[in-house]
């Protein structure tokens, strides 16, 4: 079936995986509207879903401004997952290539109790041979990422912490930072500042922002030759208060060295007694957890190594304003814990879907109506998934690890729930019995038409 007003060139017909989407979630697909092109866009934050959104609009030919309240614009984090969605979006750039030469490919993700019960067991090439995930290190995505925009003649503005827009002439609207300087006018703003945007509020309509409890302590090391399990995300558990992981992270552009990214559950209130407690003291508690993990703990030599994050719960009825012509994309329109890997997916997702509504529409307004039409069911799911499993893995209650303890690993073992929890970790859910296909974006990353194949039992099982 055509869309509305669209003519669909080869190679084949859009697959409608969203139940009613807008296709403009297909970009390829979309008829280009020559009315939208040269529009004037800043865009708050030089993230992940910064970068990205820059790159994607200024390819399709608008001229954008990237405003950063760093000094310099830089990573934030340690390493993160991308999945067959987010790297289906990098595809879409012609970064996935690169990203793959720098990241360590994860085939799979185990986790197990101190004691060696094995909870969880999911493989990507269950779901599909060719599937797998991409443990890659901040700097290196955002070397990437950065990269292009550089190359693309995007400026950055450093030093500018946008805390309001405001209208201007011609349906236009302004950024204004924290000294009262207004930058543009625009005639789109899009708000990739993250969970702690300050711009959200401008939305209106009902806006949830809960802390989570837990928050963790990351650290980007060296992988020691000992860590044998170097396509693998691994993840021990003392019940549901204690959450130990372990993520090949691949190497840094200018520097060859294999690593990866630790993390550490924390209560976000524990924080400062965590570090009164002292480096070494800690380091002995994780040992004690976890053995195997003690050599890669010698590369933290002191507090600086490490980096704590909290994290929130975020929802907006609505990631738009038409009024001010402003849209709100990331952790700062939808955050989650990190928990399932989404984030950075995510972001990138809302990135390349913004581009393709405004590539097709005929108004600024219909354009950021079909967006959040094309990505409401997709993020509804992981921000539902997020807010339930989470206490499972980050919380002090023991009833629900050792509910998880008892159930997941035999849920994995079902045909019907291991497909279901593969799908979930690749970031294609849009419901309980929807899914996108990132295959629309890249047929690398395609996900559809698999029948289960089955792989030889794990040696470590």
């Amino acid at each position: 079936m055509l869309p509305s007003g669209g003519v669909l060139p080869a190679p084949r017909p859009p697959r409608r995986r969203w139940g009613s989407v807008h296709p403009a979630v297909y970009p390829w697909f979309a008829e280009r509207n020559d009315r939208m092109r040269n529009l004037r866009i800043g865009i708050v934050g030089a993230g992940t879903g910064g970068l990205a959104a820059a790159a994607f609009l200024a390819r399709d030919g608008h001229h954008v401004q990237l405003l950063e309240r760093f000094d310099e614009a830089r990573p934030v984090g340690a390493g993160l997952l991308l999945q067959p969605t987010g790297l289906a979006c990098l595809a879409q750039l012609g970064l996935d290539g690169r990203a793959r030469t720098l990241g360590a490919t994860i085939h799979d993700l185990e986790g197990r109790t101190v004691g060696g019960r094995r909870v969880l067991a999911m493989d990507y090439r269950r779901l599909r041979p060719h599937l797998f995930g991409l443990g890659i290190h901040r700097a290196s995505l955002f070397t990437l990422l950065h990269d292009e925009v550089v190359r693309l003649g995007i400026p950055i503005a450093t030093g500018v912490e946008a805390v309001r827009v405001e209208h201007h002439a011609n349906r236009r609207s302004v950024i204004v930072d924290k000294q009262g300087r207004h930058h543009g006018p625009y005639d789109l703003v899009v708000d990739a500042s993250g969970m702690r945007s300050p711009l959200r509020r401008l939305l209106g309509g009902r806006i949830r922002d809960r802390q989570f409890t837990y928050g963790a302590i990351w650290a980007a090391l060296p992988i020691t030759d000992r860590w044998q399990r170097r396509t693998t995300l691994m993840q021990c558990y003392d019940g549901a208060p204690v959450m130990i992981g372990v993520l090949p992270i691949g190497r840094l552009p200018d520097d060859p060295t294999e690593r990866c990214a630790f993390f550490w559950s924390v209560r976000v209130d524990q924080r400062e007694a965590w570090m009164a407690a002292g480096l070494d003291a800690w380091k002995a508690r994780v040992a004690a957890l976890w053995p195997d993990v003690a050599p890669i703990l010698d590369g933290v030599r002191a507090p600086g190594d490490l980096s704590f994050v909290s994290y929130a719960d975020v929802v907006i009825e609505r990631p738009y304003c038409p009024d001010l012509g402003l849209a709100v994309i990331g952790d700062g329109a939808h955050g989650t814990s990190p928990q399932l890997g989404q984030g950075a997916n995510l972001a990138l997702t809302d990135a390349l879907t913004l581009a393709a509504a405004l590539r097709r529409d005929e108004t600024i307004e219909d354009a950021l109506g079909n967006f959040h039409a094309a990505r409401r069911r997709h993020v509804a799911f992981y921000q539902l998934a997020s807010r339930w499993l989470t206490p499972f893995f980050q919380s002090d209650s023991r009833v629900l690890g050792f509910v998880r303890d008892a159930t997941f690993g035999l849920a994995s073992r079902v045909p019907f729930a291991e497909g279901q929890m593969l799908r979930t970790l690749a970031g294609i859910k849009t419901g309980p019995f929807s899914e996108l296909d990132p295959g629309d974006w890249s047929e690398r990353y395609a996900t559809r038409s698999r029948r289960f194949t089955t792989l030889p039992a794990s040696s470590s099982s």
